[in-house]
Order: C-alpha cells, then structure tokens, then sequence
C-alpha cells in the first residue's frame, strides 16, 4: 500500500502547507536541526558532552537507558534503544493531557550501538522540582523520514509510527493510563482508518522527576527455604481494613505488624509495576504489564509525580523494620501493549513498545504476534535490548529494597530463537544469564539455601503454550521454582487418594530431588491466586467445565476442615520454601469463582474480621495455620539441606521400611506414610503420620529414646488440632481418616 501523503505530525510541526514538494523541502530543515521549535534547546545540546554522562541517581544500571538526572552536568540524559529505527524524535510537554509538545528534538544514534540519546539542561525544562512529561515519536523503515510512508507494518514486522506518541519502556511514572481518555483504550488501536491522525495530546506520557536519596533498611539475612511465603494482591490485602491507605502501598505498611503475627517472613505481591486496570473490560490481577521500572500508580494514595515510588519505598522500609522481605511477582514474558484486534494484521494496539520497534521488543512474523503467554503477545527475550531492560528492571527494584522476583511464565525468558520459533536453552538465554547480568549492576543473586546480601529468584516453570512449555528442573540451580508436582501431589493425597502413592508424596516431603536439580529449589504450595482458594476448593463442587476440581466431601464438614488443616501442614512440613495465600490462613472463600483476575470486589478481598470470631471455621484455620508455621520455625531440620538423611519411614506396624523397598513405597493400596525426622542434635526427633485412607488405623510409633516418650503435637482431625500441654502416647495411637499426626520426642 503506497500512501504519497505528509504525517500529520510532520505536517503540523515542520510546515502548515501539505503538499508533498513541501513535505520535501522543509524534511530537509528538519533532518539538519537538532530541535524543531527551540533555537535556545538546540544550541544549548549542540554543546553537550554525551561521552561524559554519569550513572543516574536514580537507577545505577549498567545501561542507563531512560531518562536520568546527570549530577556531573546538570542536565537531564535521554537515551532509547531502537534497532531498527531511522530517527527518533523527543518530545517535552508541559502538561501530560490536552497540549503540543514545547519541544521536539531529535536524537543522535551512539555510532556502533542501537543506543538513540540526547541531554537537555535541566534549566531547559524548569528548575527541577516540577515533573517533565516526555514520549517519542519513532520513524522506520515502513514509515520512514527518508521517504514517504509506506504501510502500517511491513514483512518484516515493523510498525513505526511518529504519528503515534510512545512512552519510554524505562518510564519510572506515566502521566496516565490508556483508559484515562474519553475514547478509552481504543484510541490506541492503529489501524488504517486512524494511522495518520496525531494522538500526543491524549497519549500516555512518561514523566520524569528527581527523587530524593533515602536509605532502605534490610531484614534479617535468611535462606529463602527458611522463610514462610505468604501471597496476596496489594488492594485486597488493607481494603477493609480499618488503616490509613486501606488498598494502597500506605495500607499494606501499616498491616505489616500484622502479616508478622501471622507467621509470615516475606510477603510475595501480585504484580506492583504499571499497568491499565481497565484494560480488556477489567483487569483487577495487574499480569499486562505497561511500565517495568514504574510502580502502579492505582496503589498509591499519594498521586503527586513521584508519589507512588516514594510510597512504595516508605512499604518496603517498614516491612524490613518488621523483619518481613518483599518478594514481586513480575511480568516479563509480554506486555500489555502490543496485540492484533480482531485478527487484522493492519489493526493492533500500540502505545509504547511496537512504536520505538516491534521487531525488537517482540516475538513476531511479519506483524503477527506469538502468543504462547496467552496474552496477545510474546516479548522477544533473546534480544539483547530486551534482556538488558528485564536486568536494568530487577536491578532498580533490587535497589529499591525488595528482596525476592517470581517471574511469571518463567519458560517465556529460556528462549534463545529471535524469529517466531522457541528454543529453549536454561544456558545460553536470559534465565541463565541473568544472575551475572545482575551481578554487573551491583546485585547479587542467592541461591535458595543461602543467606547474605543478595536477592532471589523464583521461577514458573511453564508457559501457556508451545512446544516444551514445561520445564520444571530445568532452571540453574540459583533458579527456586514453583512446584507444581507438589501441588498436584498435595491435591491427589485429599481429593483423589486412588491415584496416589506415598512414594510421590515422600518424595515431595524430601524436597522433589528427583524433579529438581537441588532439593532447596522447590516453592511448595497447594493454592495461589490462580483457581480456587483452599476454602473453596474443599467446601463446593467445581461446575462442569472449570478446569480446577474443588469438592464438597459430600457435606462433611469434618473432613473439609480436617483436609484444609492437612494441607496446609504438608506445604508447612515439606522440604523447601513454603508458600501459603495470605487469604487462605483465614479460610478466605472467593464464593466459587476459579478465576478471580477481573474481580476488583469481595470476590478477592480479605476480610480478616472472620478469622477473629471464636468457634469460626475461620477461626480454627487461622489459629492452626499460626501454630504450623510456628512449629516449622521451631524445628530447623524441616529445611536444612541434609534433612533427605535425616529421614525413615515406617509402616503402621512400627517396622521400619527399608530406603530400597519400591515395590511397599509405589503401592496404591498403602493410604499412611509414616516418618521419622531425627533432629539436627538428635534431641528433638519428631515422627509424623499421614493418613488419606478412608479407615481408622491403629498405628505403632517407633521405640523412643532411653529416658523419653512419644507426646502427641497435633492432630489434624481435631478441632482445636494443635494439643495444649503433654497428652504423652504410648507407641500407640488411633488415626482418624485423611489426618495428619505430628508427635514429639521428649
């Protein structure tokens, strides 16, 4: 499609004539000066020294992309990276909504790199206290300052546009959201029918302010499988609470104390980097990310510019003062920006990221867009551009105190393939490069049984789709994983006890080895944002069609308690770090809904009151959940690394089972898993027993030790579960069905 027409944008800034001789004539001014409307911005660069630009104030990345505050010179240093792009043009507004740029400057390409920079004095742009809002219009080879415009995306898959005003992938704020228009996030759908009209007076912009220093204590230095996860959405954690903030950063820094009490030694966010809540109708979860470098501004009460990172900052400090580390779940593997709409190759959504360059930022062919995320989407993470923001982005929350990233879709950053095919290889792609990424921008990377001054990293070990999308044990050894085989294991022990062997679940309890390449990888969990909660799931029967199973054990409310309590005691008493909901510890029931991302109500938010009133389903829960996290605390063989030594098995009877007798652990007949833990100073042993037969069963706990007895700690098929003072047992107990026994040695 040839197009011999002037982008308004050009025809608006460089001449009021529109005929194309024009067009020409005056390109030739614009290809020759530095800033289109600003003789005073354009000398004033013409005399910068860009080889001189410092590390910013506000990131220390190693690549310093962005906007950042030059220290050294005064002055604000602008750099993007576009492979593909002809030219780039800055644009400065005034004001984020309603105005023409007050400048437009075009940007020198860095000889040898893809690297597009400029630096404006910051008398330029104010005396640095008020907010600068900017964006950038992007030329290319399918919309070229060189010649005329040529096609909306070409076979190769661009889709520039200077048209169309995009934020700066390294924004630390925008101004506002798609939806925050009167047309909504349509606007931004590109497509032949508006491609030529200019959207910088309502388009996004990235907004740049200098933030004060500030020192961030740190917690308490633990291994991750010594801590006790505990997840949950930022808003639906404070939202009825009775706090200054409630649903904010604000909010969840004065539930800090509380989350303590609960047990919890690191709190893992649903995501907290930009996005559009009301993006595809509603989108409560925040899993489409727009911004990686800037906090969600819908979490912050303070909306001045630069109000939500110091909120967020202000959440950190206080969660570290309660000695309770932070963990993000992050959002890497696409965006929220870049999709086809209705299937036409020539109608896509573009305000960012495919504007500054699609092939880059993208796993595409010829404009149509991978989607093994399920998302519209596939972020190209083999390109060197795009590993180095998802570095530079780890880093600056690394810096911004948080302790721990959960990297969604984790799969999607194993890939080394630039085109439309995947390869995965945990090597040679950004999952095995990271850490040494991180480690040149001063960040270090634990591994999951290490403590120190560092972050860590955990991984989804799947995507939604393509070839090899599963590769849980996969991931280097400095790679936690969230383990699905745990979950699923958990599951069958309760709902399908059938198909279940206590081979399985042993090897769960002893940390997945065989499934992991280290035994200190494995997240353990039975529920998460995803699916039903544990309420649910043990309480109502999944409707025909959920691809999540929950059952209402025919209305025995004994066994649904019973269930719950157990499992949350094996994710407690498993090898590796434990993770529980949050809204799970108070029995949190999501009123059946298996899939709650667009649920911004009580569908998702906790209400903690319940678990206060004495006799409460609720109730029990919580106090067990307490009690379970406190034992694991008490009894540090449940995570060293030499705890698959330290544990025997035994039959009901008493005898013990031999380490090679398969043919007894692989019986699907056997319903109870019966264990010894001998404590780390052989004082303090323990023997668990773990029934999901339908039968009570006499079980025979083995000899104790010359001058000590068995005491019963906890049976789960009580109602009050954990035993106040000594109820001692001697070698015999009767075991309820599906429960859970913990016995000391003392």
């Amino acid at each position: 499609m040839q197009v011999r027409i002037m982008p308004l944008f050009l025809n608006n800034l460089v001449s009021q004539e529109k005929n194309i001789q024009n067009y020409k004539n005056n390109f030739v001014s614009y290809k020759n000066n530095i800033s289109f409307c600003s003789h005073n911005a354009s000398s004033a660069i013409k005399t910068q020294a860009l080889g001189n630009i410092k590390n910013s104030i506000i990131t220390d990345s190693k690549t310093n992309l962005g906007a950042n505050y030059n220290k050294e010179t005064n002055s604000i240093d602008f750099k993007l990276a576009s492979q593909n792009a002809n030219d780039v043009v800055l644009c400065i507004f005034d004001k984020p909504k309603g105005e023409d740029a007050k400048l437009n400057i075009k940007m020198n390409k860095k000889e040898g790199t893809n690297i597009w920079e400029t630096s404006i004095p910051l008398g330029e742009l104010g005396d640095g206290k008020k907010p600068v809002y900017y964006g950038y219009r992007v030329f290319g080879p399918n919309y070229s300052s060189q010649e005329d415009f040529k096609e909306l995306v070409d076979d190769k898959g661009n889709r520039f546009n200077p048209n169309k005003l995009a934020f700066d992938p390294y924004s630390k704020e925008l101004s506002h959201l798609p939806s925050d228009n009167p047309k909504g996030e349509d606007a931004f759908i590109v497509s032949d029918k508006n491609y030529l009209e200019d959207n910088a007076k309502y388009a996004p912009k990235s907004v740049f302010s200098i933030p004060k220093e500030t020192i961030i204590p740190k917690a308490s230095q633990r291994a991750l499988v010594d801590e006790v996860i505990g997840e949950v959405h930022i808003k639906d954690l404070s939202i009825n609470e009775d706090v200054q903030g409630a649903g904010t950063y604000l909010g969840a820094k004065n539930m800090a104390k509380k989350l303590k009490d609960m047990g919890f030694t690191m709190i893992e966010f649903l995501p907290l980097q930009e996005f559009d809540p009301k993006q595809g109708g509603l989108n409560h979860w925040g899993y489409m990310t727009l911004g990686f470098f800037a906090p969600a501004k819908k979490y912050s009460s303070d909306k001045s510019a630069g109000g939500a990172l110091r909120e967020f900052r202000e959440m950190i400090k206080e969660f570290h003062k309660n000695d309770l580390k932070v963990c993000m779940d992050v959002v890497y593997n696409h965006t929220g920006e870049a999709g086809l709409v209705d299937n036409d190759i020539n109608k896509a959504k573009q305000t960012g990221f495919s504007l500054i360059d699609n092939q880059m930022y993208y796993k595409q062919k010829a404009g149509v867009y991978n989607s093994n995320s399920g998302c519209g989407n596939d972020t190209n993470t083999a390109q060197e551009e795009v590993m180095n923001l998802v570095a530079d982005s780890v880093a600056f929350w690394a810096k911004q105190g948080v302790d721990a990233f959960r990297f969604d879709l984790g799969v999607g950053l194993m890939d080394i393939n630039k085109t439309n095919e995947v390869y995965y290889d945990p090597q040679k792609s950004l999952i095995g490069k990271l850490s040494s990424m991180l480690k040149e921008r001063g960040v270090n990377v634990l591994e999951p049984n290490q403590k120190g001054d560092g972050i860590y990293l955990i991984a989804e070990p799947w995507t939604c789709g393509g070839k090899h999308s599963y590769q849980l044990g996969n991931f280097p050894k400095e790679w936690a994983q969230w383990n699905d085989f745990a979950r699923e294991t958990y599951k069958r022990d309760s709902f399908f006890p059938q198909y279940l062997n206590i081979s399985d679940l042993s090897q769960v309890l002893e940390g997945s080895c065989e499934k992991l390449k280290g035994s200190n990888q494995s997240i353990n969990y039975v529920f998460s944002h995803d699916g039903y909660s544990l309420a649910d799931s043990n309480t109502i029967k999944s409707p025909e069609g959920s691809w999540h199973f929950a059952t209402d054990f025919d209305g025995d409310t004994k066994r649904q308690e019973s269930s719950m309590k157990k499992q949350i005691a094996l994710t407690l008493l498993s090898k590796g770090a434990p993770m529980l909901q949050v809204g799970d510890v108070i029995a949190h029931s999501k009123g059946g809904v298996d899939n709650s991302y667009n649920r911004d109500d009580k569908t998702n938010y906790l209400d903690f009151s319940k678990a206060q009133t004495l006799d409460s389903r609720e109730n029990r829960i919580f106090e067990f959940s307490k009690k379970m996290i406190d034992f694991r605390k008490k009894h540090p063989e449940l995570t060293d690394c030499k705890y698959n030594k330290l544990i025997k098995y035994y039959r009901p009877c008493g005898t013990l089972v031999h380490p090679k007798d398969k043919k007894y652990m692989q019986d699907n007949n056997i319903k109870i898993l019966g264990y010894k833990i001998t404590g780390l100073d052989e004082n303090n042993n323990l023997f668990i027993s773990t029934s999901s037969s339908q039968e009570q069963t006499n079980i025979t706990l083995p000899k104790a030790q010359e001058g000590k007895n068995w005491y019963l700690v906890c049976d789960t098929s009580r109602e009050n579960s954990f035993i106040e003072g000594d109820e001692k047992i001697d070698y015999n107990y009767v075991q309820n069905p599906h429960s859970l026994l913990i016995f000391e040695e003392r």
